[in-house]
Order: structure tokens, then sequence, then C-alpha cells
């Protein structure tokens, strides 16, 4: 099969551009940037590093080469293979800084004294629904045993995390 030299042109340039904008990719993925683990497109999505020529808009080739660059920065020891650990590292990394971020608000809006920390009493004003201990007391008995807990616990999680539904390997793998 013969490669026009256009096409071969465009393979170079793509892979010029992968080169340029790999090493500012590779080290936002460690640092915990803003790009996720695999560089999906989404809320996540690091534009501007993506936008390797910076003309404000992202192509086709730019876009694959800042996914690959995401997968090299999760690489550690530059085998070429992600490991669990390696993989572990970088879920394990994005997860602080979201519990960072959400720490940080917590205290931002529950902090009334105004001194960086939250007490056990400016803690416990959280608003809390009014009926939450209602609705978690699903037998109306008075009280909320472990099985309602759980599935108090388990309603709040959904509700945060199962607005799209359920995971798309839960669908294709016939999960409940």
């Amino acid at each position: 099969m013969q490669v026009s030299s256009k096409k071969m042109g465009l393979g170079i340039m793509a892979l010029a551009v992968a080169l340029m904008g790999s090493a500012a990719i590779a080290d936002k993925a460690q640092d915990g940037g803003k790009g996720g683990p695999m560089g999906r497109m989404g809320p996540s999505f690091d534009f501007a590093a993506a936008d390797t020529n910076k003309d404000g808009k992202v192509t086709a080739e730019e876009f694959a080469a800042y996914r690959i660059a995401m997968v090299a920065g999760i690489d550690t020891d530059k085998d070429g293979l992600l490991s669990v650990d390696e993989l572990t590292a970088v879920h394990a990394k994005h997860a602080a800084d979201r519990a960072e971020e959400q720490a940080s608000r917590m205290v931002q809006d529950l902090d009334a004294n105004a001194d960086g920390k939250l007490s056990a009493a400016e803690l416990i004003a959280m608003p809390v629904p009014p009926d939450a201990f209602e609705r978690a007391d699903t037998n109306k008995d008075g009280v909320i045993d472990q099985a309602e807990a759980e599935a108090a616990m388990k309603a709040m999680m959904g509700g945060h995390h199962g607005k799209h539904g359920k995971h798309r390997r839960d669908q294709t793998q016939g999960g409940n």
C-alpha cells in the first residue's frame, strides 16, 4: 500500500504535536492536573493543554496526542505499561484532590467564626434536610436500624453519583 506524501506529512505533524505537548501534559497527569486519569473529554478535560498550537481549537490529532500524553504521565516507570500501582496512584491523587476541594468548601461554608477550622458545633450545625431521619426510618418504627442506615447511605450516594444511570460496564455486562 502506497502512502501519499500528504498523508505522510500529516502523520509526521501529528507525531510532532504529540511530542511537543506530551511533556507538559504528562506533568499534569502526575501532579493531579485537571485532565483526569485517562484524559477523557468532560469536566476535567484540560482544553489549554490539549490545544498544543494555541489556536483556540483542538483537532482530532491534538486530542489523540493529549490522551497519549496523559497515559504516558501515568506510566511512572516508563515501561509502556500501566500497572495496578500506577493506576491506583493516579486515581488516589485525583480522589485526594477532590476530597481537599470538598473539605475546603465545607470550611468556607460552615466556619462561623472564620478561624479556618471547624469546631464540633460548627460541623453539627451543617444543614440537614428536615425530614432526613424520617426518610431513613423506612419502616416508621421511630428508630433507624443498620439496614435502614445502609439503605439511606446508598440512596444518598446514588443521588450524588447515580444521576446518569448505571455505569456503562454494568449495562454491557448485564450487571444490576
